[in-house]
């Protein structure tokens, strides 16, 4: 499974749209480039091949690799490869019959539709249901969602259909029966289709995944106008209804043919179908009901706007060509009759087909997303800093995850950057240089954000401590200034050791430092201000006989009564200087 899609660094704003769209965390990774700026990469080991990124990238950062290129060239080097074109081919391609000609006129041997492959997997999908007394399966015509469950909930690969997609049932079928020789090359509108033509797992029938988009791009680079060329149609049999497969609720539109009452849950996009598939995962582990199918896709408006096409098919031109076909086919096909729809495909494949030829199997390849838990993240939270639980649940959307855990996480793993998070950058205009405390403007914040909570009510009581440390010029005149730093961080390492993750500490200015103590009585604040005071003394950062001790001064703001207070009551709260000074204790 390489990389399929992958990053044009120099056009990566590292915006983190990519990271909010994924249905995977850990595929998408932040790195610094060579010039410092932040990028971010694709994790190839945890992509799924989804896609979602490449719509979502404004910048073009996004592209991906498919076999256009390699099939061109075997196909000039002279090897036999046939065409087989996805049911999508006939809404994304207008003159889809004339660039057939042109196909065939460059070597290309028989191209055939795979309509008639998503017939046959219906049909096997009842097959095996019945035989092998399945209460509910997940179809699978999709290799994101397969590689979804295989990498990240393979619990539910039991609840995967046992049958090939559409495109490996067709593959199966043209060796099997129609003895096709040579390779196979698959019209595409899905990257991720050559992850399922890779896998062992398909027989590794197909040869080539040229996508609509990629191929456009050719023929637009060329300059090649297949108006030019004769029209060439499929060859083989005809197909039923299976067209209907690249839109949203196709396969159940088959299924219903004959199976009008099966329960069937419909689902497409990224957004949706993979929190679905958790979601199922859990009622099955509860023994709740699920749908007798689950008709999932990766692709919001299924094949038809895929991964590998431009994306520039109009919805409502893609439903009337699809209805007007199935409309034809019905007539050609469906006779309703007492005894139950007779549907004249799937009577050919019940006299030449066996089910059991189109089985499919999965491999489990699990992978452990790191999640940690909350404890562990303790470490990264600090270098964050995001000291409350409130700074830990801001969970905006800047870093792409819309949570603040989640990007823990992604540090912790490795894959991202603490200045990725916004509120860190932020903090950092807030946040003292030299310690880990706020430096004078967030404590003016900080303040003002414990008075405004002290006048609503949300906290009984406030006290602030004000610390210096005695003589501190003189450290730096007699030890040098790299004493004094290291001086200065010991009674930060002692203040934070001493206060709750509800308080505050900061650095107000020089050796001063401010402490804030939210529903904290003055005796306790005392408590508090002793040990720091003696934890400062025992630090013992200083060269021996150097002087090393403190004051600390505490004023008290509280409802029934508020001496020395650092508070003014208005329209607006603020920090009285002036009073603050009077209050301290020497």
């Amino acid at each position: 499974m390489s990389g399929r899609i992958f990053t044009i660094e120099e056009k990566c704003k590292a915006c983190n749209k990519c990271i909010a769209v994924c249905p995977v965390d850990a595929a998408n990774q932040v790195y610094r480039a060579y010039d410092r700026e932040r990028k971010v990469a694709v994790g190839e080991r945890y992509c799924i091949s989804c896609g979602a990124c490449i719509k979502a990238c404004d910048h073009g950062a996004r592209d991906y690799r498919d076999d256009t290129e390699r099939f061109f060239e075997d196909l000039a080097a002279g090897e036999t490869i046939h065409l087989v074109a996805a049911p999508s081919a006939q809404v994304n391609f207008p003159q889809l019959f004339r660039l057939f000609g042109w196909l065939k006129s460059l070597g290309v041997g028989n191209i055939y539709d795979v309509s008639l492959g998503a017939d046959i997997a219906t049909w096997a999908y009842l097959q095996a249901k019945k035989a092998l007394h399945l209460d509910s399966m997940i179809a699978q015509p999709c290799p994101s969602i397969v590689n979804y469950c295989e990498r990240y909930l393979p619990e539910l690969l039991p609840s995967l259909a046992p049958i090939q997609s559409p495109l490996i049932c067709l593959a199966i079928y043209l060796r099997q029966v129609e003895h096709l020789e040579g390779k196979i090359a698959f019209l595409s509108p899905c990257i991720a289709k050559a992850d399922e033509i890779e896998d062992p797992n398909t027989g590794q029938q197909v040869a080539y995944n040229v996508t609509f988009d990629k191929l456009k791009q050719k023929l637009l680079a060329e300059n090649i106008a297949i108006d030019q060329f004769p029209e060439v149609g499929f060859a083989g049999k005809n197909s039923g209804i299976g067209h209907v497969y690249s839109r949203p609720g196709g396969l159940s539109e088959t299924v219903r043919l004959t199976n009008k009452d099966m329960w069937i849950r419909q689902l497409d996009s990224v957004r949706v179908s993979y929190p679905y598939l958790r979601e199922y995962h859990n009622r099955q582990k509860e023994h709740k009901t699920v749908p007798e199918l689950v008709e999932i896709l990766n692709c919001r408006g299924g094949c038809n706007f895929g991964t590998g096409t431009d994306h520039c098919t109009a919805l409502d031109d893609v439903d009337y060509k699809i209805n007007a076909r199935k409309r034809d086919k019905i007539a050609e096909q469906v006779t309703e009759k007492d005894e139950g729809t007779i549907y004249a495909i799937e009577q050919y494949f019940a006299e030449t087909l066996a089910w059991q030829d189109f089985r499919r199997e999965y491999t489990n390849r699990k992978i452990e997303n790191g999640f940690f838990e909350d404890e562990d993240l303790e470490e990264i939270y600090i270098h964050l800093r995001k000291y409350t639980p409130e700074s830990r649940e801001i969970n905006c959307h800047a870093c792409g995850y819309g949570s603040c855990k989640r990007f823990a996480q992604a540090v912790k793993l490795g894959i991202n950057v603490v200045e990725n998070c916004i509120s860190y950058e932020r903090s950092g205009l807030l946040h003292d240089t030299l310690t880990p405390l706020l430096n004078h403007a967030g404590l003016e914040e900080a303040l003002e954000q414990f008075l405004w909570k002290y006048q609503i009510n949300e906290l009984e009581n406030v006290c602030v401590l004000m610390m210096d440390v005695d003589d501190f010029k003189q450290v730096n005149d007699s030890f040098g200034h790299d004493v004094g730093d290291e001086a200065l961080r010991a009674v930060a390492q002692s203040i934070l050791e001493h206060i709750s993750r509800k308080d505050a500490a900061g650095r107000w200015g020089g050796d001063e430092f401010m402490i804030i103590l939210s529903n904290t009585e003055f005796e306790r604040a005392q408590e508090i201000a002793e040990s720091i005071r003696e934890s400062v003394r025992k630090a013992n950062v200083l060269p021996e006989g150097a002087i090393f001790t403190s004051s600390i001064g505490i004023a008290e703001a509280k409802k029934d009564d508020t001496p020395l207070t650092i508070f003014q009551r208005g329209d607006r709260a603020l920090y009285n200087a002036k009073k603050f000074k009077k209050a301290q204790a020497k």
